[in-house]
C-alpha cells in the first residue's frame, strides 16, 4: 500500500548534513500541561487526520538512495496514513518524561536498511507520570519531529493546532481541505551573498570550516564519548548518545528581564547571550590565561528566516525547517572588573546582528551546501571533525510561544515548554534551547556530551542562576559582580 508523490524535495545544506552517513536528527517538544486529559484520550485519533490535511511536511517521508537524501511529499490517502502511526498513549509511574524524550530522540527511526524513515512525526501522550508538579494534573504531550522536516518554531505551529483542535467543540464536524502547497527546502530561497565575489570567497570560507574543525581537536569544553549501542552502520562515523537536562527558572524572571531589556533597548537575546558566554567562561575557565577578563570565544546561533526572507512563501504558520546557523564570536577580551553587564548583553545583539547585515548567515548556508552536495568536498571536510564535532556550543532561542496558552475555554492550559533534539552524527558538544510559554518562566533543555552528567548540570544551574541574578540586579552591576 502506497500513497500517491505529489513532490520529491532534494535535502541541501544543513538539512542533509542531519541525514547523511547514517544520521538522523529528532527534536522534541515536550508540553506540560493541566487540565482535562480525558479529552485529549478521546479526540486524539479523529485530531491527526486534520494535522495530516493541513501540513504537507507531515505527510512526507525520507528516502535515502546512496548519497542522496530527499523528501517524498505524499497526497493525503486515509488507508495510507493510519492515524496510529503518528500518536501513542502511555501511562507510567516509573519512568519520568524527561527519559522518554532521551530514549524517542536516540531511537533509530530508519527502516528499509536504512533508506526510509516514515512517519517524521510523532505525538506521545503521557499520564500519570511521577515528575513533581505545583499542580497535581499535570501531565504532558511530547511531540517528535525529524529535523529535516521540522523546527522549533514549527513544534510550536504543530501543538498549537493540535490543543486548538483537541478541544474544539465542532471537531466532529470540521472539514479540513488537503493542503496541496509544496515548499522547497530553505536554501532555494536564501540569496547568495556578495555577488561575484562569492567564488572567490567560497573556497577561503571551506578552509577556515576546515581549520576550526581542527581546533575542535583539544576542545576547550572537556567531553566524553559515549556511542549508541547497537548494531554499528556501514559509516565511518557511528552514532552517538548525548545526555538531556531540563530546568526552568522562576515566573518573575521574564518579565524582570523583559524590562530591563526594554530600558537598555535590546532584545532578550542579549542578555540570554551574555550569561551564557559568562557561564562557559566560570564552568570551562581558558587554560594558562588571566580568569579577570573575558576572552573571545565561537559559538553557532540558529536563525529563524521565516521572517527574514520576504521573497519567499514562508509565513509564520510555515511547518519545514526554515532555519540557518551561523557562527557569532565576541572579538575582544572585556575586563571584569570594568564592563557592565549590560555592555556585554548589547555587545551579544549587536554582533548577532552583524552577522545577518553582513550577509556571514547566507554566506554559511551556500559554503555548507556546496560541501555537502559535493561527497568528496564533505569526505573531506569530514576527516578533519573528530568523533563529528563540528561546533562546542549550538544556542537557539526559540522565543516565546506564539499563541494563546488556554483552550478550549479553560479546559487544558499550556503550563511550560521545553525544546531539544538529539545529537546526529555531525553535532555540536552543547545544544542549548530556550522557550517561554505558560506561566512565563523559561524553559531551558541541555543536550550535551560534557566529560561528566554533574558538570553538565553544574553548567547549566550556574546559567539560570546568571539569568536569576541579572534580572533581580541593579542595571549597572558589572560582570565580575555578576560572577561572585
Amino acid at each position: 500500500m502506497s500513497a500517491k508523490i505529489l513532490s520529491t524535495v532534494e535535502l541541501s545544506a544543513i538539512e542533509k548534513i542531519f541525514y547523511t552517513h547514517g544520521s538522523w536528527v529528532i527534536i522534541c517538544h515536550a508540553a506540560h500541561l493541566s487540565g482535562n486529559q480525558s479529552i485529549i484520550v478521546k479526540n486524539i485519533s479523529q485530531v491527526i487526520p486534520h494535522l495530516l490535511k493541513r501540513h504537507p511536511r507531515m505527510r512526507s517521508r525520507l528516502q535515502v538512495n546512496g548519497y542522496q537524501q530527499s523528501l517524498q511529499v505524499l497526497d493525503y490517502d486515509e488507508e495510507y496514513f493510519n492515524p496510529k502511526l503518528f500518536y501513542s498513549i502511555i501511562e507510567t509511574s516509573d519512568l519520568p518524561w524527561q527519559k522518554i524524550a532521551e530514549k524517542e530522540c536516540h531511537r533509530n527511526p530508519y527502516t528499509d536498511n536504512g533508506q526510509t524513515i516514515f512517519p517524521l512525526f510523532h505525538f506521545m501522550l503521557i499520564l500519570n507520570d511521577n515528575t513533581q508538579s505545583i499542580n497535581d494534573n499535570l501531565f504532558h504531550l511530547l511531540l517528535f519531529s525529524n529535523h529535516c522536516a521540522s523546527d522549533g518554531r514549527s513544534g510550536c505551529i504543530l501543538m498549537n493546532d493540535f490543543l486548538t483542535l483537541v478541544t474544539s467543540s465542532d471537531l466532529h464536524d470540521h472539514i479540513e481541505p488537503v493542503n496541496s502547497q509544496i515548499i522547497p527546502c530553505i536554501h532555494q530561497f536564501i540569496p547568495r551573498p556578495y555577488g561575484i565575489l562569492y567564488p572567490l570567497l567560497s573556497p577561503i570560507a571551506r578552509y577556515m570550516f576546515k581549520r576550526q574543525a581542527r581546533q575542535l581537536h583539544h576542545p576547550r569544553i572537556p567531553v566524553k564519548v559515549t556511542f549508541l549501542e547497537g548494531n554499528p552502520t556501514p559509516f565511518r562515523l557511528q552514532p552517538l548518545k548525548l545526555h538531556f537536562i531540563f530546568t526552568s527558572t522562576s515566573i518573575t524572571l521574564y518579565p524582570n528581564l523583559r524590562e530591563k531589556c526594554h530600558s537598555q533597548q535590546i532584545t532578550l537575546h542579549g542578555p540570554l547571550l551574555a550569561c551564557l558566554l559568562l557561564a562557559v567562561h566560570h564552568c570551562f575557565p581558558e587554560k594558562n590565561k588571566n580568569n579577570r577578563y573575558l576572552y573571545p570565544w565561537t559559538l553557532d546561533v540558529d536563525f529563524d528566516m521565516r521572517s527574514r526572507l520576504p521573497q519567499s512563501p514562508l509565513t509564520p504558520s510555515t511547518v519545514g525547517y526554515c532555519v540557518s546557523m551561523c557562527s557569532v564570536k565576541l572579538k575582544n577580551q572585556l575586563p571584569l572588573s570594568s564592563t557592565p553587564f549590560w555592555t556585554l548583553a548589547k555587545k551579544c545583539v549587536s554582533m548577532t546582528n552583524k552577522v545577518l547585515t553582513d550577509g556571514e548567515v547566507y554566506l554559511t548556508q551556500h559554503v555548507l551546501n556546496d560541501i555537502i552536495i559535493n561527497e568528496q568536498l564533505f569526505n573531506n571536510l569530514s576527516r578533519n571533525l573528530l568523533d563529528g564535532r563540528a561546533s562546542e556550543l549550538n544556542f537557539s532561542n526559540i522565543g516565546k510561544y506564539p499563541f494563546s496558552c488556554d483552550y478550549g475555554q479553560g479546559q487544558i492550559r499550556l503550563r511550560g515548554l521545553h525544546v531539544t533534539n538529539g545529537p546526529g552524527i555531525y553535532h555540536a558538544s552543547i545544544v542549548l534551547l530556550i522557550t517561554c510559554a505558560g506561566d512565563g518562566q523559561l524553559d531551558i533543555s541541555l543536550a550535551h556530551e560534557i566529560e561528566s552528567e554533574e558538570r553538565g548540570q553544574e553548567f547549566l544551574d550556574y546559567y539560570v542562576h546568571l539569568l536569576e541574578k541579572c534580572a533581580n540586579a541593579d542595571i549597572g552591576i558589572t560582570l565580575q559582580e555578576l560572577l561572585e
